[in-house]
């Protein structure tokens, strides 16, 4: 459990890094509602919970928040760890998928089987079954 010293100054260290976080409208809302509850003249519990609430409004701010209170990272290095990219696990490539005309010679009908079930459609000009021609 993190004291309310801690909240207060995690409410104080986020705000410049709110219009990175958030969209505009959205950003200057939470500004202004995390301006209210920490000037709030209430009990600390009281506004170590509405601080809490307010920053947990978003994802990207309740992301934040617990960097900064349960991991203990520096205000200045916690948007670049949100914003890093991680792709997918695996290898990356292309998927191939088989190509069919139409076997009339003349004809330039194609279709490319984008699910194995998929059936082969007859050409929509000749009425006649599409040919696979790739092997891919």
């Amino acid at each position: 459990m993190t004291s309310s010293p801690d909240v207060l100054q995690a409410a104080k260290a986020i705000r410049p890094y709110l219009a990175d976080l958030l969209e505009r409208p959205d950003a200057n809302a939470m500004g202004d509602r995390l301006e209210l509850a920490l000037n709030a003249a209430t009990d600390t519990a009281t506004q170590q919970a509405e601080i809490r609430q307010v920053l947990s409004i978003a994802e990207p701010t309740r992301e934040w928040l617990r960097l900064y209170l349960e991991e203990q990272k520096p205000a200045a290095e916690i948007l670049s760890i949100i914003r890093t990219y991680h792709p997918l696990p695996g290898k990356a490539g292309v998927v191939a998928s088989p190509r069919y005309r139409c076997p009339v010679a003349s004809c330039h009908q194609t279709w490319y089987r984008r699910e194995i079930g998929a059936e082969v459609p007859n050409c929509p000009i000749h009425g006649i079954q599409m040919v696979r021609e790739s092997k891919a």
